[in-house]
């Protein structure tokens, strides 16, 4: 990994920001020259009911443990739509926080610039032993072998069904659709018992992340060669774009028949997860994050998490989950070692059972076997398992590729079915590995880095 190319426009501005960082009325840390005084330690995060309970975790926190540390945690929720452009702003205009959560998908750009410290040297080593199953080698948040930031949540991933609707059409809710010819004859069978009330399922195009929650896990499912972002094959190092074939023909299928939820081209994941919850569609592929959204909406639907649908002619070989809302310690903050303790209180037990209060699934078997979430029926069938494992980091995020993004082809190629999948996937797959190719031989991208 070097700090050359990828990076686009960001780049520029990283370099001001490694110059120095601000003050506290930039929003930074200054640190405190009074011992008796305290260190406001400023964290980001994206805005949302875990950021809420977060914040309520740290109003009581700073009355009490904070002050006897010294601490002041000055938590500052950010938009959620526009939270990695804020991030991104906030370094290069030198008002970045002590403390923020990294998207893992980003975090390697983030290393790259500077902008995040490793972490063996500031946190506890008994904090990293605990994140050590979601600190291997080729985990995105591991890079060069050093981890840079600690995950909180584990966002496993499974096909939400509405068990009503699945007897109303005649269908078994304990021998759900495993394949995605299956997936589409179950949808069928909804929307005819629906009567136009209810439909088959949900097709989010336009909700945040569609493409990596809603597209690639479910290829990966299937195939445990696959790495996300195009799709891309660590141990050979090709990109396997062509392998979105089958889930984009079920999609259109879906679309085409009207039997996915109306308004797939437009439909985001706020009105995804309310359609769902008010009984309105039988199927929808989601990360545990959907049952604190489902408590929120205070959803009375009948719904049960089952294993993820894959291609026909394969078989489910893992769940790709995301251990997510990572954190990380900026570079620029002139409180490390205060910035570290309020890390490692981000990550602890604490955190997470607030979290837990809230359905949020938690990281650590201890929250997962607490009151706060034991008899959450729901919520612990998305507990993990045998088969969820850690997705790998991919270069999709790192590469300048000429053209259209891999979310705006598969996007197009939803909206039009009229568009051959064939040659828009060839030229997909013939532009990401060019631009791999041309990143390894710069020696912007060690391949090293998304092996196993």
């Amino acid at each position: 990994m070097t700090r050359r190319g990828f990076l686009g426009t960001f780049a520029a501005g990283a370099v001001g920001v490694l110059a120095g960082c601000g003050d506290s009325s930039t929003g930074t840390s200054t640190g405190a020259a009074d011992p008796n005084e305290l260190t406001t330690i400023v964290v980001w995060d994206r805005a949302g009911a875990h950021a809420t309970a977060r914040q309520e975790f740290f109003r009581t926190w700073n009355e009490q443990q904070g002050r006897s540390l010294g601490i002041a945690v000055r938590y500052e929720p950010q938009a959620t739509d526009k939270y990695e452009e804020i991030v991104r702003l906030g370094f290069q205009t030198k008002r970045a926080p002590d403390l923020f959560h990294s998207p893992s998908a980003q975090l390697g750009a983030f290393v790259a610039a500077g902008w995040v410290q490793p972490l063996p040297d500031l946190v506890d080593r008994a904090v990293l032993d605990k994140a050590a199953p979601y600190h291997q080698k080729n985990g995105e948040l591991v890079w060069g072998g050093v981890p840079y930031a600690v995950p909180t949540t584990a966002f496993t991933n499974r096909m939400l069904i509405n068990t009503d609707l699945f007897e109303k059409a005649g269908l078994d809710p304990d021998a759900p659709p495993s394949t995605f010819s299956e997936v589409r004859q179950a949808a069928a069978a909804i929307t005819k018992a629906g009567g136009g009330d209810a439909f088959g399922m949900l097709v989010p195009i336009k909700a945040t992340g569609f493409r990596q929650w809603n597209v690639d896990v479910l290829l990966m499912a299937g195939d445990p060669a696959l790495a996300m972002f195009g799709l891309f094959n660590a141990t050979t190092q090709r990109y396997e774009s062509a392998k979105y074939a089958p889930l984009l023909e079920l999609y259109r299928s879906l679309i085409t028949d009207k039997t996915a939820y109306p308004g797939a081209a437009t439909l985001a994941g706020d009105v995804a997860i309310n359609a769902f919850g008010k009984g309105e569609a039988g199927m929808y592929i989601g990360s545990s994050a959907v049952v604190s959204s489902l408590a929120e909406l205070g959803s009375a639907v009948k719904a049960v998490a089952v294993p993820l649908p894959v291609p026909d002619g394969q078989r489910l070989v893992r769940s790709p989950m995301n251990a997510g809302y990572p954190y990380a310690i900026s570079s620029t903050t002139k409180s490390p070692a205060k910035a570290a303790k309020v890390l490692e209180v981000m990550v602890g037990d604490g955190v997470q059972e607030a979290l837990a209060a809230k359905a949020a699934p938690p990281l650590n078997t201890a929250v997962w076997d607490s009151a706060a979430v034991r008899d959450n029926a729901l919520l612990q069938q998305f507990r993990p398992a045998e088969l969820d494992r850690q997705w790998p980091k991919t270069p999709g995020g790192l590469l300048q590729v000429e053209g259209e993004s891999v979310d705006q082809t598969v996007e197009k190629l939803l909206l039009d079915p009229s568009v051959p999948l064939g040659p828009a996937l060839a030229d997909m797959q013939r532009r990401m590995q060019a631009a791999y190719d041309a990143a390894v031989k710069s020696g912007e991208i060690d391949p090293q880095e998304f092996r196993a």
